[in-house]
């Protein structure tokens, strides 16, 4: 019977994978260290909501920091790049709060 288990890690990246997220362990750092990760001027004025494909969702703390934000969106990919690997991350959309 321990022959048909499987780790859960498996099983839920596998999920994840299906559902458009391939990346999980790269949504839960940036989650957990966003403000470490991210340069200025993302830190305080976003936060990461989901990475689907090779697209991260930013939610900008206010709706004025959207236009702001996306200046930044060169140097934020950089960062990324650097921390995950070329490609993991290729586009950055931000967007206003609440609008998920």
């Amino acid at each position: 019977m321990s022959g048909d288990l499987e780790p859960v890690s498996d099983t839920l990246e596998e999920v994840f994978t299906r559902l458009g997220l391939a990346h999980p362990q790269v949504m839960a750092e940036l989650s957990q260290k966003w403000d470490d990760i991210a340069p200025s001027p993302w830190g305080g004025r976003s936060r990461p909501v989901l990475v689907k494909g090779k697209t991260l969702v930013v939610e900008a703390t206010q709706p004025s920091l959207v236009a702001f934000l996306r200046y930044g969106i060169t140097a934020l990919l950089d960062s990324l790049a650097k921390r995950f690997g070329e490609g993991v991350v290729t586009v950055v959309e931000v967007v206003p709060p609440g609008r998920r």
